[in-house]
């Protein structure tokens, strides 16, 4: 078997006010198994301790491979990361909230994927654990992550989907599940993940980025990883190689776990997602030429078709499920709704 070096991997961690959960992610970074790490920890203008918390881990840690940036204003999730970025040139980039935490395989399991023998792609993205603010378990998998289409409502699971319980040491383990899934292209069913589960390729990350940080100061993984399998695909990895954590003060996912298909947050994503795939519709034609000549053009006009025509059957569902909700009003008021809600009546 022929043996070939490694490349460098390279990790942004960005936090604003994790003085609770910083160290522990920082510190989860510090222990992959893959050695060859550039990690650069971007604090986005706290105002708690928690530069306080960063620099004091990194004393102890004494790991060369950590460099801390301080933000002296808060720019946002996009403006922190971007900012992380500009400190690193490594070929394989991946971020890391400052809430969250890595499994320890989590850089091997997302670099062995991303040079698989059978098609390159732009990004990897993996299951999570689902833990709360004192790191305790309360689901083995994200509800979201790679949920089947038509998913019946009964169906066998395996008892392999279990952890094994240590009740003596108050600890779950769960058995490796080495399946792959392919995405070469974008579909409205495809499902995007947060921002811990993912590894990008730089130069994928270089030809995406968003423009400005302004509009996307929230929600990058959802514009990077809709936006990466449209020019250059990904795949799942079904193991779950980080901890989601829900706390109860996230920007985003502030609800509760109550099982099912639970809503994560209690924020408006109709509109949230609508405006994003809206930015990244408009990124793609302002960067069409850089986009064909990166993929080809064939490639581009091809995704371009399926996102346009996605982006319109989710406009149409959403324009029937308002009507739905407006069928006791007269026509003229649910026309005067629907123009407000999507600029014009048609």
């Amino acid at each position: 078997m022929p043996e070939v070096k490694l490349p460098p991997v390279g990790v942004v961690i960005t936090s604003h006010n994790c003085e609770a959960y910083v160290a522990q992610a920082i510190e989860s970074v510090a222990r992959q198994t893959v050695r060859n790490l550039d990690v650069v920890v971007v604090d986005d203008a706290s105002q708690d301790r928690t530069t306080d918390v960063i620099q004091e881990t990194l004393a102890k840690l004494k790991d060369r491979r950590f460099r801390f940036v301080p933000l002296a204003a808060n720019l946002g999730q996009t403006g922190a990361a971007r900012r992380g970025l500009g400190e690193l040139s490594t070929p394989f980039i991946c971020f890391l909230d400052g809430d969250d935490v890595w499994h320890e395989a989590f850089v091997e399991r997302h670099l062995a994927t991303h040079l698989n023998t059978d098609f390159p792609v732009g990004f990897t993205y993996c299951d999570s654990h689902v833990i709360n603010g004192d790191g305790e378990l309360l689901a083995g998998t994200a509800w979201w992550f790679e949920r089947p289409v038509g998913d019946p409502p009964h169906r066998p699971i395996e008892p392999v989907a279990a952890p094994t319980i240590d009740a003596a040491r108050g600890i779950a383990s769960f058995p490796p599940k080495p399946s792959l899934t392919l995405h070469a292209e974008w579909s409205p069913t495809w499902s995007c993940n947060s921002m811990a589960s993912l590894m990008f390729r730089r130069s994928l990350i270089d030809l995406i980025y968003p423009q400005a940080d302004e509009p996307l100061r929230l929600y990058l993984d959802h514009y990077l990883s809709t936006f990466g399998v449209l020019v250059a695909g990904s795949i799942a990895i079904h193991e779950s190689l980080y901890a989601y954590r829900m706390h109860g003060k996230n920007n985003h996912s502030t609800a509760s776990v109550v099982g099912g298909t639970f809503a994560t947050s209690r924020n408006d994503w109709d509109t949230i997602n609508r405006d994003i795939l809206q930015l990244i519709h408009k990124e793609m034609l302002a960067r069409r030429d850089e986009l064909c000549a990166a993929v080809g053009a064939g490639h581009f006009e091809h995704s371009l078709a399926l996102f346009t025509a996605g982006i319109a059957d989710m406009n149409r569902s959403q324009v029937n499920d308002k009507l739905r909700e407006e069928s006791q009003d007269d026509s003229g008021g649910v026309l005067v709704r629907l123009g407000k809600l999507f600029g014009n009546g048609r």
